[in-house]
C-alpha cells in the first residue's frame, strides 16, 4: 500500500518528516505558481529521482500510470472546454466542431502536470516515513492536539488494513473455486460489494479492540511523554534552505 512506512536506509528516509512535508508543500505551491509546463516537468521529474533515491521507483510506477491516465482523461474533458487563442484543428472539420485550441492544449497540459506532481509527492512521504515519527513531529514540532494526529494516523494505518483483509477474502473465495479475477468493470463491482459486511465487521472489531488499548495504556491522561523524540538534522537545515531559496527565485522569476 501507498500509505505503508517502506523499511529502507537512504538519504531520503533519514531526512525529517517536518523536512519532507515541507517538501510536498513547495511542490503544491511551486506547481500553481506557475504556468510554465516546462517548469512543472522539472518539479515532476525531481519526484522520480527522489524516488529513485529512495529505492521506491519500482513502487512508484503503478502511481504514475494510474495518474498519467487520470491526466489523458482530464485532458480531453478539459480541452474542448477552452475558447480562447488559435484554431489548431477541428475534430470534425466538415461541420467545423471539436475545435481545439492552442491555449486549450497548453492550459490542459498545465492542469495535466499539476495533478500528477502535486499527488506523486503524498506516496514518496508516506513510505518514506514512520507513523511513530510522523506523530512525534505533528505533536512535538508542530504542537498539534495529540487527539487529532492520532485520529488521522489511525485512519492512514486503517487504509492498508481494509485492503489487505478485502484481498484476504477475495483470496478466499478463489480457493473455493469464485472467479473474482476479471476485468469486467460491472462485475469486478457485483464482487466488491459484497465484501462489504465482512469489512465493515472487521472495522468495528478493530475500533473495539483499540479503543481498549487507548483505555488500558491511559489516552487522554495528562502529563505524556514521546518515547523516540527525533530532532532535525544538517542535511535538513541545507535542504530547506535549498527549498526556500529556490521558492525565492522561482517567486521573483514569475512576478517579473
Amino acid at each position: 500500500m501507498l500509505t505503508e512506512y517502506v523499511q529502507g536506509n537512504s538519504f531520503i528516509h533519514r531526512l525529517h518528516p517536518l523536512t519532507k512535508i515541507l517538501w510536498t508543500l513547495v511542490v503544491l505551491f511551486l506547481s500553481f505558481l506557475t504556468s510554465n509546463p516546462v517548469f512543472i516537468l522539472v518539479l515532476l521529474g525531481l519526484n522520480v529521482v527522489i524516488a529513485f533515491l529512495s529505492g521506491l521507483l519500482s513502487k512508484m510506477l503503478p502511481v504514475f500510470k494510474g495518474l498519467i491516465f487520470f491526466s489523458l482523461i482530464l485532458i480531453l474533458c478539459q480541452i474542448f472546454f477552452v475558447e480562447e487563442g488559435k484554431t489548431i484543428v477541428y475534430l470534425f472539420p466538415f461541420a467545423k466542431m471539436g475545435r481545439i485550441t492552442d491555449q486549450g492544449l497548453l492550459l490542459s497540459l498545465v492542469m495535466s502536470l499539476r495533478m500528477i506532481t502535486t499527488v506523486s509527492t503524498i506516496p514518496i512521504l508516506m513510505m518514506t516515513t514512520r507513523m511513530t515519527d510522523l506523530a512525534s513531529m505533528l505533536t512535538g514540532n508542530l504542537k498539534l492536539p495529540y487527539s487529532y494526529v492520532f485520529m488521522f494516523l489511525t485512519a492512514l494505518q486503517f487504509i492498508p488494513a481494509y485492503f489487505s483483509e478485502m484481498q484476504r477474502i477475495l483470496k478466499a473465495q478463489m480457493a473455493r473455486g469464485y472467479e473474482s479475477d476479471t476485468k469486467n468493470l460491472i462485475r469486478k463491482i457485483r464482487i466488491i460489494i459484497p465484501l462489504a459486511v465482512p469489512l465493515l465487521v472487521m472495522a468495528v472489531r478493530r475500533v473495539q479492540t483499540r479503543a481498549v488499548s487507548m483505555e488500558i495504556r491511559g489516552f487522554g491522561r495528562k502529563g505524556r511523554s514521546n518515547f523516540r523524540i527525533i530532532k532535525p538534522q544538517k542535511p535538513d537545515y541545507v535542504v530547506t534552505l535549498l527549498m526556500l531559496v529556490t521558492v525565492g527565485i522561482v517567486s521573483v522569476l514569475t512576478v517579473i
